[in-house]
């Protein structure tokens, strides 16, 4: 190691290095008897104290005065002849402009003997000796502080000698110790031929080291290199040569940086720019990416086809960018993106005019989004700008057209008015309008001929000043909902006329809004005293039929009744009769017996008469018993045919047929008993000498539907919609005993029950009466 006057001073100045002297300067004062020893050093003509011994007890002070003037003028290059006596000796320490000296001072002229010659040769060799060791130490120190730091590099360094062979590698270059260990005094050729690689890779340095050494320049490539798992790893390599004093080359560093990770980003960036340019060429905005940090904003191709400016590299500057903004809207523009910039908005949108290359101005909508980094600052920005020119001119028009329509609209509500007000001024009925107050704001001149003011009498008074007590709660109620909802309203009320007499008014009114907020309403009113008159005189009649409804019904119930006990009376003496002329031989039996049979099917059929009417009776007067229960229509149909029709004196029958799983309804069950029996009575009534009833009962989600079909007359087509009408027989029934009653009530108390009736017939063929229910 080449010394240096830094390297000597470092050592020299080492507390370890002065004692050692300190402590060969005491033993050599006192061998050779001299009260003091100064070891220094001389560096540009100044003087630096290394180690001293000052044996001053053995001098006076004047005598010490002296010795410390002597060394004094030593120090400034200066001797004077009546100072105290010196003696010096020069150390060499190989360094140009530097010399170490030892001097002995004494009081009078030294002279030493032999041995103690020896003595300060021996001091000034072991100062040498001791030298040399600090320095061996200092450069094994050196040596091992900078291959720590070497070692730890994350950066490949290896060091080469001018014969190509490896004098250092650290772990970042070769990770493998042993073969770190084996390539040290090898070259290239020797490391690929003991790992198995190609030896074209150390020609390749070998030429590259050559070229370095002989330019004395930095040679730098990147080396492409397979790795065990089948991945690339990519290097940045250098030689740097090293030359001594004499031109020589003294060593080759050479350099590596895995670069790996770089270039798969560059590659990424390189896709990403791909994508970028590709979407700037896909789409018709102008793509941008602004780096706040650089202050560079890169626009995509488009931009220049919309606006026509062209830049190097597509790279704009956002100072350059912000002229181009309309001088209207720039000051806007820049407060908003700087007030987006300063909160911790993710997003940013605009709209303003943008130069173009023709001087010409676009509507532009400016969008981006922000990327800001961990600390909330934004550090990007990426936006696409849209031309919306021509949406700009058609709402530019449209807000034209829109002025225009309002004028044309203000002019023809104008009209209206005028037109209103001509209607209103000539209208048989009162039109008015309100304040919300309810005060009159119009009045029109009808009110002289319905209650005999005049406008101007009633403007600024309210409605409510004239209504009839009875009738003001309920107009103040519906005018305050009515402006509070501003819905419109309806209200019957009378009001005073000036004759002092109450006017019935039906008054409609609706709210009048400007700008959707109400402001005032308007009213229309029609003398409706005749309807109410008309409507009195109804009621009182209505009250007085529903008098004779109930006086009817009382009496049907009291005739009804009172015809009972005589129609059994006769109905029993007729069957005595029967009994008596069945225990003798008249002459005339047969014709006893028939007329017989004709006295008790006419009292059955006046029977019959009377309960149909006493049933519609009731119902009439609203006293028929209606009480819904759930329960089951399927065993309702088999108890009312198990009752009434299991055994038939002439063996027909009533045949079933159930469809579905449930048959739960909700309904009055003794009117769905009646209904069924009515209907099966009929059945087989109007279906004499021909087959079995049929009863069919269906069922689903949604309904039950109940189907009673004869093979009987059947129904003329043209009666059919006249069955369910109070005493009404179809025109082929005659002869056959019935009341036209039946069917009505059916169809009453089906509708009861919430549900309906149908009826479908071929004449000759039979006739089928359908029951439809909805499902519980």
């Amino acid at each position: 190691m080449t010394l240096n006057s830094v390297t000597i001073k470092t050592i020299v100045s080492s507390d370890h290095f002065q004692e050692e002297c300190q402590n060969l300067l005491t033993f050599a004062s006192e061998i050779c008897e001299v009260p003091v020893v100064i070891f220094n050093y001389v560096e540009n003509k100044t003087t630096t104290v290394i180690a001293k011994v000052d044996n001053s007890n053995a001098f006076t002070t004047a005598d010490i005065q002296l010795i410390s003037d002597t060394i004094n003028f030593e120090k400034n290059t200066e001797y004077s002849k009546d100072s105290a006596s010196k003696t010096q000796f020069e150390i060499a320490f190989e360094v140009e402009d530097f010399h170490a000296n030892l001097c002995f001072y004494g009081l009078r002229p030294i002279e030493f003997t032999s041995i103690q010659l020896k003595t300060v040769h021996h001091v000034i060799q072991q100062i040498g000796s001791f030298f040399r060791l600090q320095i061996q130490n200092f450069e094994l120190e050196q040596k091992a502080f900078y291959k720590k730091i070497l070692d730890r590099l994350p950066t490949e360094v290896a060091v080469f000698d001018s014969n190509h062979k490896y004098l250092y590698v650290n772990p970042a270059a070769i990770q493998n110790p042993e073969l770190r260990k084996f390539i040290i005094g090898k070259d290239d050729f020797e490391y690929a031929k003991h790992t198995g690689r190609d030896p074209l890779f150390a020609k390749e340095r070998r030429d590259r080291f050559t070229t370095a050494a002989k330019t004395n320049s930095i040679i730098e490539w990147i080396d492409e290199l397979k790795k065990e798992d089948g991945s690339t790893a990519f290097y940045t390599r250098k030689y740097a040569p090293v030359f001594n004093k004499f031109g020589l080359l003294e060593m080759m560093v050479g350099f590596g940086v895995d670069i790996t990770a770089q270039k798969s980003a560059e590659a990424a960036l390189k896709i990403s720019n791909e994508r970028f340019s590709y979407a700037s060429q896909a789409t018709s905005d102008a793509l941008w990416d602004w780096n706040i940090l650089t202050d560079e904003i890169f626009v995509g191709e488009t931009y220049s086809a919309l606006f026509g400016h062209h830049f190097k590299n597509n790279v704009i500057t956002a100072g350059a960018c912000e002229n181009f903004v309309h001088p209207d809207d720039r000051e806007r523009y820049l407060k908003k993106y700087e007030d987006t910039l300063n909160s911790t908005a993710l997003k940013w949108d605009d709209e303003y005019r943008y130069l173009k290359s023709d001087n010409s101005y676009a509507y532009v909508s400016d969008k981006a989004i922000i990327i800001r980094n961990s600390d909330g600052t934004p550090i990007r920005m990426i936006g696409a700008m849209q031309d919306i020119t021509q949406r700009k001119t058609v709402e530019e028009q449209n807000r034209m057209l829109i002025e225009e329509n309002n004028r044309n609209k203000n002019i023809q509500l104008n009209e209206a008015k005028n037109m209103y007000r001509l209607l209103a001024d000539n209208t048989v009925d009162l039109v008015c309008l309100h304040n919300l107050d309810t005060t009159f704001e119009y009045v029109s001149p009808s009110i002289m001929k319905l209650m005999g003011y005049t406008p101007e009498e009633l403007i600024g008074q309210t409605p409510m000043q004239f209504v009839h007590p009875t009738d003001l709660e309920l107009l103040q109620k519906r005018f305050e909902s009515f402006i509070v909802k501003a819905d419109d309203s309806y209200v019957e009320a009378r009001f005073l006329n000036k004759n002092n007499e109450y006017v019935w008014f039906e008054i409609k009114a609706s709210i009048v809004t400007v700008d959707g907020e109400p402001v005032s309403f308007q009213s229309s009113a029609r003398d409706i005293t005749q309807k109410k008159q008309v409507q009195n005189a109804m009621e009182k009649a209505l009250v007085q039929e529903r008098e004779l409804n109930e006086l009817r019904t009382n009496l049907v119930s009291t005739i009804s009744h009172e015809f009972r006990t005589p129609m059994t009376t006769i109905r029993t003496s007729a069957e005595l009769i029967e009994m008596y002329i069945e225990g003798h031989n008249f002459v005339h039996s047969p014709q006893l017996q028939k007329r017989i049979n004709t006295i008790t099917e006419e009292i059955d059929r006046i029977v019959e008469l009377m309960n149909a009417v006493l049933t519609i009776s009731k119902d009439d007067a609203g006293k028929t018993n209606f009480n819904p229960t759930q329960f089951d229509l399927k065993q309702i149909c088999l108890d009312v045919i198990e009752t009434s029709y299991s055994n038939h004196s002439k063996g027909r029958k009533v045949n079933t047929q159930f469809v579905g799983e449930t048959f739960n309804i909700f309904a009055d069950k003794n009117l769905m008993e009646y209904s069924l029996f009515n209907l099966l009575n009929n059945a087989f009534k109007y279906s004499e000498g021909t087959g079995d009833i049929t009863l069919s009962l269906f069922s689903n989600k949604e309904y039950i539907e109940i189907q009673i079909i004869d093979q009987g007359i059947g129904i003329p087509e043209k009666d059919i919609p006249k069955l369910f009408n109070t005493f009404f027989r179809a025109s082929n029934t005659e002869g056959i005993q019935g009341t036209g009653l039946g069917l009505y009530i059916v169809k009453t108390f089906t509708e009861r029950n919430s549900g309906t009736i149908n009826v479908t017939s071929k004449l000759g063929k039979g006739t089928q009466v359908s029951l439809h229910f909805p499902k519980l």
